[in-house]
C-alpha cells in the first residue's frame, strides 16, 4: 500500500495548479490594473528624480522647481497607495474560486484629450494652499466613452497643488496658482495642469499646461510678463482655459480658484478603466 502523505501532498499541489490555471477574468483584469498602477508609480518616481536633479537658475526657477518637487512627492505617495490597493484586490480575486458562469469584465479606454469637468470642494488660494497640498472635488459631468458611462457626475476626484505664489511674489511681478487633476473615482490618471497667472495690478489670466513639460512651461509663462512666448514653451500644450479667465480690476495679490465654477481638464495619456457591474 502506497503511503498516504505523498498522495495528499500531490493532490494539494494539483489543486493549487488548477486554481492558478483557471483564474477568473476579473482576477486577470485586476492583475493588469495592479501592473499599470506600479508602472505609474515608476513613471512618477522618474519625474521626481528628474525634477530633483534639474539645475534651476534664478530665484523664480528655484521657487518653481521646489514647488514641482513637492507636488510630485505628493503624487508619488498617492500613487503608491493606489498601487497597494490594486495589489490587494488582485490577490483577493486570485485566491477566490472562479464562478462557473462569469460575465466578462468590460474594459474601456478613455483616450488622450478626453475632457473631464470637475468642481472643487472648496476654494483654493495662494494664501492657504501650498505646492504639494492635496485638493478634492467631484465630477461636474458624466464621462462617456463609446456609448458607455465610465465615470458618473458626482464621482470623487483628487488632485495636487503644483504651484502657489501670490501675485507680485516672483521677480517678474507675477504669481501663479496651479492645480493638477490626478485621480477620478479612485483611478490614478494623467491630466493637464490648470494655472491662474496674475499680477499685483489685478490682471488675471487662466491657462492650462499639458504634458510632462509643465514645469518648463510654467517658468516660461512667468518669465514673460506679456505671455508672448506661450506658443514655444518646451513643447507643452498651452492655451487659455475656456470660461475660466478671472476678470481684472482688483489689486488683491491673493490668487483664487473658486469652488462654484467647473474647471475642464484633459487627459494627457489614455486610461484603461474596468467598468463595475
Amino acid at each position: 500500500m502506497r503511503p498516504l502523505l505523498p498522495q495528499l501532498a500531490f493532490a494539494a499541489v494539483l489543486s493549487i495548479t488548477l486554481a492558478c490555471s483557471h483564474k477568473s477574468e476579473a482576477a486577470l483584469q485586476a492583475d493588469e490594473a495592479a501592473k499599470a498602477a506600479d508602472a505609474k508609480v515608476a513613471q512618477l518616481e522618474q519625474q521626481l528624480a528628474e525634477a530633483k536633479s534639474g539645475k534651476a537658475t534664478g530665484d523664480d526657477a528655484e521657487h518653481l522647481t521646489k514647488g514641482q518637487v513637492k507636488a510630485l512627492e505628493r503624487q508619488v505617495a498617492d500613487a503608491k497607495k493606489r498601487a497597494e490597493a490594486k495589489k490587494q484586490e488582485a490577490l483577493a480575486l486570485a485566491q477566490a474560486p472562479a464562478p462557473k458562469e462569469e460575465p466578462k469584465p468590460v474594459v474601456v479606454e478613455v483616450p488622450t484629450g478626453a475632457k473631464l469637468e470637475i468642481t472643487l470642494a472648496r476654494e483654493l488660494t495662494t494664501e492657504k494652499d501650498q505646492a504639494g497640498d492635496a485638493w478634492e472635488g467631484s465630477l461636474a459631468a458624466d464621462v462617456v466613452q463609446d456609448g458607455k458611462l465610465v465615470w458618473s457626475a458626482g464621482s470623487p476626484v483628487r488632485g495636487v497643488v503644483t504651484e502657489s505664489a501670490a501675485a507680485g511674489r516672483l521677480s517678474s511681478g507675477q504669481g501663479a496658482l496651479g492645480i493638477r487633476l490626478t485621480e477620478v473615482a479612485g483611478v490614478g490618471i494623467d491630466a493637464d495642469t490648470h494655472v491662474v497667472v496674475a499680477t499685483a495690478k489685478g490682471e488675471r489670466n487662466a491657462k492650462f499646461i499639458g504634458g510632462g513639460a509643465a514645469l518648463g512651461a510654467l517658468i516660461g509663462i512667468l518669465a514673460d510678463s506679456k505671455h508672448k512666448n506661450d506658443h514655444a514653451l518646451g513643447g507643452a500644450a498651452i492655451g487659455a482655459a475656456a470660461g475660466t479667465a478671472v476678470a481684472a480690476g482688483t489689486a488683491d495679490t491673493v490668487i483664487r480658484i473658486p469652488a462654484g465654477k467647473p474647471i475642464a481638464f484633459s487627459l494627457t495619456a489614455p486610461e484603461r478603466v474596468t467598468l463595475r457591474k
